[in-house]
């Protein structure tokens, strides 16, 4: 995060960039916003302080970013951390790193986890 008088301006992450459309990166960026994580993750490794409201902060990210609403947020998220876990998993089986030791350290199976929590969860976020 990118932050000025303490408040959030800006968010850099490059372990997944790559070409794209600008919902992907939206989509990214609200995997970790709203969150799209259960509520253990999100308060013990995510900090947040509480339960999140993820159908509102997901509400409040698309407006402040100037989306007309909040329909079809969760597939777009549950596709990115799709292709997320498919690009690793490419990678790694080139021998690429760092995917290469992310896979040995069973970080495919976190990814692929995640999109599974979003698909199940959607009474959370719509």
């Amino acid at each position: 995060m990118v932050w000025q008088n303490g408040e959030p301006v800006g968010l850099l992450d490059w372990d997944f960039a790559a070409p794209g459309p600008a919902i992907d990166d939206v989509a990214y960026a609200l995997e970790y916003a709203v969150p799209f994580r259960d509520d253990e993750t999100a308060l013990r490794w995510l900090r947040y302080e509480r339960r999140p409201d993820r159908r509102e902060r997901m509400r409040i990210f698309a407006a402040a970013y100037g989306l007309p609403g909040t329909t079809d947020l969760v597939d777009r998220v549950a596709r990115r951390q799709r292709l997320d876990a498919a690009r690793v998993k490419l990678l790694a089986g080139n021998g690429v790193e760092p995917q290469h030791t992310w896979v040995a350290e069973g970080m495919l199976a976190q990814l692929e986890a995640r999109a599974v929590w979003t698909e199940r969860n959607r009474s959370l976020l719509e």
